[in-house]
């Protein structure tokens, strides 16, 4: 499990983590049941680091830092997918000419515009939903945001299909078997009911709603899941279970 959590942390984030895994492809397959269980202890240094920040700052810029702390820690990894898939999507092109905007490195409009309404929207629900909680659930709000990540990307592996013909990234995550992300998915279900009770799980559950739909799209457009589709759903994850938990808080369910 060790190897396992170093390896996310390598590959999903800028820490400096100068430890060798033997066979990583391979490790990455059989590791999936922990990935939200590392995606949640990052979402626990991103927690202690938004509590510090609440000593400085009122909370509604405190998380606003938030925010920019995992854009910092990240690398913005799942955010520019986020932006290649709006770019691509967006455009209204036929699937070839889509994957090849989705790959080019450069920045287009719909990308901008996906990246500015993403962050409008976080920081927005997340000062709306402030107003409701005490610093201790808005804590632990950060650390449930940073776990949804990879909770909602292990969703898209189940039977994953890759585009044919098309060599990426994304091919390490083919074939990862059923149990696991089961296991990952009921670790998040776990610490969100902690958490949030059912209003929690209810918010959760509208991300594996939206994940069929979404991947139903994505399938019908390209054949397939590419990896940047995966990213942008990763980033999309935390921002469905807040717009949900925020409607639930503000009616008093």
């Amino acid at each position: 499990m060790l190897d396992s959590l170093i390896l996310f942390g390598q590959f999903f984030t800028k820490l400096n983590i100068p430890i060798s895994v033997d066979d990583a492809t391979n490790k990455v397959k059989t590791s999936i049941q922990y990935i939200t269980l590392f995606s949640f202890l990052l979402g626990c240094i991103e927690g202690v680091v938004f509590w510090g920040f609440t000593y400085l700052f009122p909370i509604w810029f405190a998380w606003i830092l938030y925010w920019i702390t995992d854009g910092l820690l990240t690398g913005g990894f799942h955010l520019d997918a986020l932006a290649d898939t709006a770019d691509g999507f967006f455009s209204s092109r036929t699937s070839d000419k889509i994957y090849a905007i989705m790959k080019d490195s450069r920045l287009g409009t719909m990308g901008s515009l996906a990246l500015l309404y993403y962050y409008g929207l976080v920081i927005g629900l997340g000062i709306i939903i402030s107003s409701y909680f005490d610093l201790f659930h808005m804590i632990l709000l950060t650390v449930c945001l940073t776990m949804l990540t990879k909770t909602g990307l292990s969703l898209l592996f189940y039977k994953m299909v890759y585009p044919e013909n098309k060599h990426g990234l994304s091919n390490i995550w083919l074939g990862i078997s059923t149990w696991r992300i089961i296991v990952a998915q009921i670790f998040s279900i776990i610490i969100i009911g902690l958490c949030f009770s059912w209003q929690g799980l209810i918010s959760y559950l509208a991300i594996p709603i939206i994940a069929i739909s979404y991947r139903r799209k994505v399938t019908k457009v390209l054949g397939g899941t590419p990896g940047d589709t995966l990213g942008a759903f990763a980033s999309l994850s935390p921002l469905i279970f807040l717009f949900v938990l925020t409607i639930l808080t503000r009616w008093g369910l």
